[in-house]
């Protein structure tokens, strides 16, 4: 006996494929196989009610620091107004976490003067 202990693991799999390759051949019924759907989906665009904008894969994490209030208030914004929203009213599906940020974060992007605003009446400046 080897110190392996999944040294026999091979040869018992490599009775089940021989096994395999015993049984009948299969018929073609007309359906296509799973090759051919897969490429089929691939051809045709993927629908934008029920996949995200972009893959996860895609994206990167970044540490944001804030307070806590206001942490659990944008969870609670993006998760039961916004998500829901899209869900209900827009009829979205599948939705992730990483394309609700990314938008929060692109909103913002898009109006810098309103984190200077933010930034002073945290700090007590009246900012005219």
């Amino acid at each position: 006996m080897s110190d392996d202990p999944f040294g026999d693991l091979d040869a018992a799999m490599g009775d089940e494929s021989d096994s395999e390759s015993t049984t009948e051949p299969e018929v073609d019924d007309g359906a296509p196989t799973a090759e051919e759907t897969e490429s089929d989906v691939a051809d045709e665009p993927a629908d934008p009610r029920k996949s995200p904008a972009f893959e996860f894969d895609e994206t990167v994490h970044k540490a944001l620091y804030v307070l806590g209030a206001v942490a659990t208030e944008f969870d609670d914004i993006i998760t039961y107004d916004v998500e829901r929203e899209l869900t209900r009213d827009h009829g979205l599906q599948n939705i992730k976490k990483s394309e609700l940020h990314n938008a929060a974060l692109s909103v913002v992007a898009e109006h810098p003067e309103l984190i200077v605003e933010q930034v002073l009446e945290q700090r007590g400046i009246d900012s005219e």
